[in-house]
């Protein structure tokens, strides 16, 4: 349930889209406890407001549309609008998705994405945790965005240890996999290549890259 809402409510306009989807929601409860109406009547056109009806009463029928198009059919809009906008000049600046917080764009792109376990591949991942090995070494316990899965990493980058904090989003690249059974189910151990923004530019598929880890 709470991916569903965050699905619905990761940007400001479809935090606007829920708003005035509530004061559809509102206009249409208060029609049907006035006529006393139930939704089966609601499929008759007779039983719709009239013109010498409030206006208020009328609201639902372009304020429930229009909100579920600007929170939950967001992501819709913005795919129609890229295959419209196809092929229009390159110089153009790139459409962003921005997300309230790396949560947000997290659950966003665990819908979207399935983990990368292949070499020279990097896959998308929020830091859980930190801990240290036996020797000292300082590794980073990541979650990968992996649709429909809780897929969980080891992430190492020692030049950088002290920029990465748990709650960071991340690009991860995988190194090697982890067959023996361990208490934090880790099933690979990989580099923390950058550190991200939260934001998503749909047109390439890409997230925003707010600082190189490889440099």
């Amino acid at each position: 349930m709470k991916r569903f809402w965050d699905y619905g409510t990761s940007t400001p306009i479809q935090r606007v889209g829920v708003i005035i989807l509530g004061f559809g929601l509102v206009s249409l409860f208060s029609w049907m406890l006035k006529e006393r109406l139930s939704f089966d009547d609601l499929l008759d056109s007779y039983y719709w407001p009239r013109s010498r009806d409030s206006f208020f009463f009328h609201l639902f029928f372009y304020f429930i549309p229009i909100g579920l198009l600007m929170s939950w059919g967001y992501y819709i809009l913005v795919k129609i609008k890229e295959w419209v906008l196809k092929g229009k000049s390159k110089n153009t600046t790139p459409h962003k998705l921005h997300f309230k917080n790396s949560h947000a764009a997290f659950e966003f792109a665990t819908k979207q994405y399935s983990a990368n376990m292949n070499s020279g591949k990097m896959s998308l991942g929020i830091v859980q945790d930190t801990f240290k090995l036996k020797d000292g070494t300082k590794q980073f316990l990541i979650q990968l965005a992996d649709v429909g899965k809780t897929t969980l990493v080891s992430g190492l980058n020692d030049r950088y240890v002290n920029q990465i904090n748990q709650g960071d989003l991340v690009y991860w690249g995988f190194v090697d996999r982890v067959d023996d059974p361990n208490y934090a189910q880790i099933s690979a151990i990989g580099h923390v290549l950058a550190l991200l923004d939260p934001e998503y530019i749909p047109s390439d598929g890409k997230w925003t890259i707010k600082k190189d880890l490889t440099k």
